[in-house]
């Protein structure tokens, strides 16, 4: 019986050997990824294609670690999917399952030099300068029709031509859409995009938010740094314009204000308001409503929800608020331990999920018709990150486990042409995958949105909640979603 606890006492210590061989791999990796980042290249290197063109971003077998003193943090492991362009893709998982991870890589943000995004790709349609022979951006002039009825550019006061002011105050220049794939561009590079192209809505707002600087401050900031040309009178028109668009009842009052002076919904509206300044194509949501109560959490999802039509934008929403995802999302994406184990749309989530983990974590949820005294707990832990094993990492918490489970990793299975999940309980009601590779979000794209009925994907975490136990199985049945989605589908 001692032999055993020290057994298992020694699983959670490592020799000092062992610390010195990782501590000298962790150095050669991170010198390596590092000096990768803050390389010289032409665009040609990161520039690629998109794989659906409905999408706005792609992430594809991303692979994000942590090298840390006890081992590789495995944070994000081969995730892959994809954000149709105008919609809005909740990312959910229970704590720790690397949703936050994923959108910092997607914003090069992950914590250096231990953090490094070590393969993959994350494809994201941006549109770049075009630049001149010298790489100089090309700037667009005013024009104006002289006597003789020809075109000539207009010159100041100093004979120089004058350069035409775009719908954010700033100087224009020549543009061009392009896809760029993020993993691989440059740090120099990426300031190009982040911020303008990307913008991220930070989970805790007094922790994002400097305390010695006004909000003004904050807001006139990234309005310089991004928009190039732009004045001191017009970046500050901007941010109370801002302040104003994200329901703030005294902008000019507010833009003098500090941070702490502020209530913690109204320091979410400054972070969104941030985020916004430069009415970027995606936005990272990142919890955003986490430490806000209900009231406010109701007004911050609404005001998200009008704001990206105003702008028409995509959202990306992370969060492990089902509620939430139900009430916001038009696709969602279920992650467990780094990977990517469930995709469809939210009535495929809600209506009929498959994952047994997704399944779980439905039950979870707390309603007013629950009958019983204590919630539903999905047995077991999560996997140690640093020695994650070969088979599904939800094997030892399943409670549809069969021996099939302890072989290989599942690989994701298209069970509808909008549903995806990566479980064998699934295997003999696979289609066929189409001609072309997607990722499994990708379909249909938001310019074929599928018809949503107002009774089907519920609106709120209870009416979540009852949807998807009115219509899901039994915990000991496995077979009879499957069965379902197939009659569905040969129907």
């Amino acid at each position: 019986m001692a032999e055993n606890r020290a057994q298992e006492k020694k699983k959670h210590y490592i020799t000092r050997k062992e610390s010195h061989r990782i501590a000298k791999e962790n150095s050669k990796s991170i010198r390596y990824f590092e000096k990768r980042k803050h390389r010289r290249v032409r665009p040609e290197e990161y520039v690629t294609q998109m794989k659906d063109e409905n999408n706005i971003v792609e992430f594809e077998d991303l692979h994000t670690y942590f090298f840390s003193d006890a081992g590789t943090v495995k944070a994000v492991n081969g995730v892959s999917f994809g954000v149709p362009a105008g919609s809005t893709v909740g990312v959910v998982g229970e704590s720790g399952c690397g949703k936050s991870v994923t959108s910092l890589s997607l914003m090069q943000l992950v914590q250096a030099p231990s953090g490094q995004i070590v393969s993959g790709s994350i494809r994201f349609k941006a549109d770049m300068f075009k630049l001149d022979s010298h790489g100089k951006k090309i700037p667009v002039y005013e024009t104006q029709t002289d006597e003789n009825g020809n075109t000539v550019y207009k010159l100041d006061s100093h004979g120089k031509k004058i350069i035409r002011k775009n719908e954010l105050g700033g100087n224009m220049y020549e543009m061009e859409t392009q896809v760029v794939d993020i993993a691989k561009m440059p740090t120099e590079a990426m300031r190009t995009v982040r911020g303008r192209e990307i913008a991220m809505i930070f989970q805790e707002p007094m922790t994002s938010l400097n305390p010695v600087f006004t909000i003004g401050n904050q807001l006139d900031e990234v309005g310089k740094l991004h928009i190039q040309g732009i004045s001191k009178k017009k970046v500050k028109e901007r941010s109370i314009q801002m302040l104003n668009l994200v329901g703030i009842a005294d902008p000019e009052g507010v833009y003098k204000k500090y941070p702490h002076e502020l209530s913690g919904g109204m320091r979410q509206r400054v972070m969104i308001a941030i985020a916004l300044l430069c009415n970027p194509k995606l936005i990272v949501a990142d919890e955003p409503t986490t430490a806000l109560d209900v009231t406010i959490q109701a007004q911050i999802l609404d005001l998200l929800r009008e704001i990206k039509h105003k702008i028409n934008g995509s959202i990306m929403l992370i969060t492990h608020d089902l509620g939430v995802v139900a009430e916001m999302a038009d696709y969602v994406v279920v992650m467990y331990a780094g990977k990517v184990i469930e995709t469809g749309t939210a009535e495929d989530i809600f209506d009929r999920p498959l994952h047994p983990y997704t399944i779980g974590l439905q039950k979870s949820k707390p309603t007013v018709e629950q009958e019983s005294e204590s919630l539903y707990c999905i047995p077991g832990f999560v996997p140690n990150p640093v020695n994650m094993p070969n088979y599904c990492y939800f094997r030892d918490r399943c409670e549809k486990c069969m021996k099939k489970c302890s072989g290989e990793y599942p690989a994701m299975v298209q069970v509808t042409p909008t549903h995806s999940v990566s479980c064998y309980l699934y295997e003999e009601s696979a289609q066929t995958p189409p001609a072309t590779a997607e990722t499994p979000a990708d379909k249909p794209s938001a310019a074929k949105k599928p018809a949503a009925s107002k009774s089907t994907k519920p609106k709120t975490a209870s009416a979540a909640k009852k949807a998807s136990t009115a219509k899901k199985p039994a915990a000991g049945t496995a077979e009879k979603p499957a069965k379902s989605v197939k009659e569905e589908t040969d129907g």
